[in-house]
C-alpha cells in the first residue's frame, strides 16, 4: 500500500529541514570551533589531553612526543590577563581611540547624511557611492602613504591620529547608515517644519536630529565593533603606548603597559577571548537592527 501524494511530501519536506538543520548546525560549529578551542585553552582545558583522559590513557602524544596527560581547568590565566597592567591598557586604548573616532565620525558624517537624504543637490548619488567605493578599497593601498605622513606630522603612535586614521572604517558606514534613517522619516514632517518658518539648520537640529537618536546609537556600537576588530591600521600607526586590544593580544601580554613581551598560550587565550567577548556581544545585540539600518531609504 503506498502513502498517500501528501504524505510523501510532507516527509520530503521533513527531510529537506533536518538536512538544512545539521548542515548549519556542522557550518556552525567549524565557525566557532577556533574560538572554542581559543576559550577553553585559556581555561587551562586542553581538548587533547580532556579526550585521553576519558578514553583511560595516561599519556598524550602530539608531533611525536609523548607526554603525561592532565586536565585540570582554573580560571587563574583569565584572572591573570585582567590583573596585568598591559590588557586593562590595551583596552583603554582601543576605547579611547573608539571614542574620539566615533565622535570625529558623527560630526562630519551626520551632516552628509542628512543632505544626501533630504536636500536636492547635484551629484549626491555619486558622493554616496564614492563613500561605499572607499569603504570596499583595500587597506593596504593606503597604509604606506598614512605611515609616511603620520610621521611627518608627528601623528604616528597617537591617538588623535589612530581616531583620523579610523574614518576609513567608519565614516562610509556612518554616513550610509544615516542616511537611511533620515530618509525614513516621513516627508510631511519635513514640510511642516518647513511651513513653519524653520530654516535648514533648525529643521535638522530641532526636529530631524532628535528622530534619529536610536539610529545614532545603532550605528555608534556598530562602529566602536569595527574599530575594536581592526588590526591592520592600528599595528601600523601605533607603537607599545597605544597599541589596541587587538594587536596588543597578538604580540603578547607583559607586566607593563610600555614593553610587550610573549606570555603563556593560555594567558594569551584568556586575553584574545576577553577581547572577543564585547565585540561578540554588541553586534548579538544589534544585528537584528543592522540590515534595517543599512536598507533604510534605499528605495527612493
Amino acid at each position: 500500500m503506498t502513502s498517500p501524494p501528501e504524505t510523501r511530501t510532507r516527509r520530503s519536506r521533513r527531510g529537506e529541514r533536518t538536512l538544512m538543520y545539521v548542515i548549519a548546525v556542522l557550518a556552525a560549529f567549524y565557525s566557532f570551533w577556533p574560538i572554542l578551542i581559543m576559550a577553553l585553552e585559556g581555561y587551562n582545558i586542553d581538548l587533547g589531553a580532556f579526550f585521553a583522559v576519558l578514553a583511560g590513557k595516561s599519556s598524550c602524544s602530539i608531533g611525536g612526543l609523548t607526554f603525561a596527560c592532565s586536565f585540570h581547568p582554573t580560571p587563574a590565566f583569565y584572572l591573570q590577563a585582567l590583573g596585568v597592567d598591559a590588557y586593562p591598557r590595551l583596552v583603554a586604548n582601543t576605547l579611547m581611540i573608539s571614542g574620539l573616532s566615533v565622535a570625529i565620525g558623527f560630526g562630519a558624517g551626520i551632516p552628509v547624511a542628512y543632505a544626501l537624504s533630504r536636500i536636492e543637490i547635484r551629484g549626491k548619488d555619486f558622493v554616496s557611492y564614492m563613500l561605499l567605493a572607499v569603504r570596499t578599497v583595500s587597506q593596504f593601498v593606503v597604509l604606506i602613504p598614512l605611515y609616511i605622513a603620520y610621521t611627518l606630522l608627528g601623528l604616528f603612535n597617537t591617538i588623535p591620529g589612530m581616531a583620523i586614521a579610523e574614518q576609513l572604517l567608519v565614516l562610509p558606514v556612518i554616513v550610509w547608515m544615516m542616511r537611511g534613517f533620515f530618509s525614513d522619516i516621513p516627508r510631511d514632517i519635513y514640510d511642516a517644519a518647513s511651513v513653519f518658518g524653520k530654516s535648514e539648520w533648525q529643521v535638522f537640529r530641532r526636529v530631524m536630529l532628535p528622530m534619529v537618536i536610536p539610529g545614532i546609537v545603532l550605528v555608534t556600537l556598530f562602529s566602536v565593533v569595527l574599530i575594536w576588530n581592526d588590526f591592520l591600521i592600528a599595528d601600523t600607526l601605533t607603537s607599545n603606548a597605544t597599541r589596541t586590544v587587538d594587536v596588543g593580544v597578538w604580540e603578547g601580554l607583559s607586566i607593563t603597559s610600555l614593553s610587550i613581551t610573549a606570555s603563556t598560550w593560555n594567558s594569551l587565550n584568556a586575553a584574545g577571548t576577553l577581547a572577543y567577548v564585547p565585540a561578540i556581544a554588541l553586534m548579538l545585540a544589534i544585528r537584528r537592527y543592522l540590515a534595517r539600518g543599512f536598507s533604510l531609504g534605499m528605495t527612493e
